[in-house]
């Protein structure tokens, strides 16, 4: 802004020339703080905003190794869980059959008509469409 004062008759021409002179480089020291003021400001924010991406792609990092972390750890703890799975299973199949191959033999030393009896009585319980 500039400003500029009239006196009556030209008194104090000097005065005035001088007044508008320092108004002005006033107005330019003001304006020239302000856009420093601006570019500092700028320049805060820049680095403010690079800090916060550093920031994030940090987290995603860390997000990323627990993810992979976790998953190994599922993985294991499943492996684990079959594992035990099986061996129940083998376990269970191994006494059934010792179980069957023990029946099987008092059936064999059973006589044929007794072993007739005892398949007839359990007969339904495993043929389809009976139910006992």
């Amino acid at each position: 802004m500039f400003i500029i004062s009239c006196h009556p008759a030209g008194h104090n021409r000097s005065y005035n020339r001088d007044r508008i002179l320092i108004e002005w480089a006033m107005e330019d020291s003001t304006l020239g703080r302000i856009i420093s003021v601006e570019k500092e400001i700028q320049q805060r924010l820049d680095l403010e905003r690079a800090k916060v991406f550093e920031w994030l792609e940090d987290q995603r990092k860390i997000c990323e190794k627990k993810l992979v972390e976790e998953e190994q750890h599922i993985k294991k703890e499943l492996g684990q869980k079959l594992e035990q799975a099986v061996a129940e299973a083998e376990s269970r199949a191994s006494a059934l059959i010792n179980e069957a191959r023990a029946a099987g033999t008092i059936l064999q030393d059973l006589d044929k008509e007794s072993r007739m009896r005892i398949v007839s009585r359990h007969i339904g319980r495993v043929l389809p469409g009976n139910r006992q």
